[in-house]
């Protein structure tokens, strides 16, 4: 793979004798084409392509979380948050006569150095709102009190999950409200943590198999602090990939979760 240069119309896309154009990661770039190409439809590689096929299809159904989550992480190895997200979930991949089977519980949608944080003790109030408290330095990675918190509920069936607006780490709790059709189904839960700069944690996953087992609130949630952030407006920068929050206007001492 070689850049494109000197072309006054910019680069090209397709075949140019011997060579084809294409643009990789907003750069033109040239490669020489295969004078062969060996696909010899294998029952292996069909079933092997079936596979990818299903995965990049789920990631797609997750783009919201995969996207803000992997992006950082992908551009380090020249990689799209999907293929990444295929890449660092194969031990949670299965293809049976059913078609992917998947471990949901151990998906990852973000990946980094920060410290994750783990759900504990999920709620679901009357008029559906999921509440979960969290650990907030699950795995003793650098965390800090103004990392901010996401949640993202998936629901299988449906394939579509919900993005909450994210919360700091010290708040030790998170809600979203439900979709009326997510009620009754099978739902995971996951979180994930970015800090100021742009850097993710690992993810943790909870499935939530049967929602009418969860524990009813017995109160209605607590109003957001000043230390929460609320909007959802909140999410990562797509200039530098960092995680922004409202202005806290007593902001508490960031200090390091051990």
């Amino acid at each position: 793979m070689a850049k494109q240069y000197g072309s006054y119309m910019g680069g090209f896309s397709g075949r140019l004798g011997p060579a084809v154009g294409y643009m990789w990661n907003g750069i033109w770039v040239v490669r020489s084409r295969p004078g062969q190409v060996r696909n010899p439809r294998s029952a292996a590689q069909m079933a092997q392509r079936t596979a990818f096929k299903a995965e990049v299809q789920l990631a797609a159904a997750m783009r919201t979380a995969v996207m803000q989550g992997l992006t950082p992480a992908a551009r380090q190895v020249h990689m799209t948050a999907y293929n990444l997200f295929v890449s660092i979930n194969q031990p949670c991949f299965a293809l049976s006569d059913s078609g992917l089977e998947v471990d949901w519980e151990h998906l990852q949608l973000s990946a980094g150095p920060v410290a994750p944080v783990l759900p504990m003790a999920p709620q679901l109030s009357a008029d559906g709102v999921l509440s979960l408290e969290f650990d907030p330095n699950h795995g003793e990675r650098r965390s800090r009190g103004r990392d901010l918190v996401r949640l993202y509920v998936y629901c299988p069936e449906l394939e579509e999950g919900r993005l909450a607006a994210p919360v700091y780490r010290r708040d030790r709790r998170i809600s979203l409200l439900l979709p009326d059709e997510y009620v009754g189904r099978r739902l995971v839960v996951y979180t994930f943590a970015v800090d100021e700069q742009g850097n993710y944690s690992p993810t943790t996953g909870v499935d939530l198999a049967d929602l009418a087992s969860l524990p009813a609130e017995e109160a209605p949630l607590a109003p957001a602090s000043h230390g929460t952030a609320v909007a959802d407006t909140a999410a990562a920068n797509p200039a530098t990939g960092a995680a922004t929050a409202p202005t806290d206007p007593a902001p508490k001492e960031d200090h390091a979760y051990k």
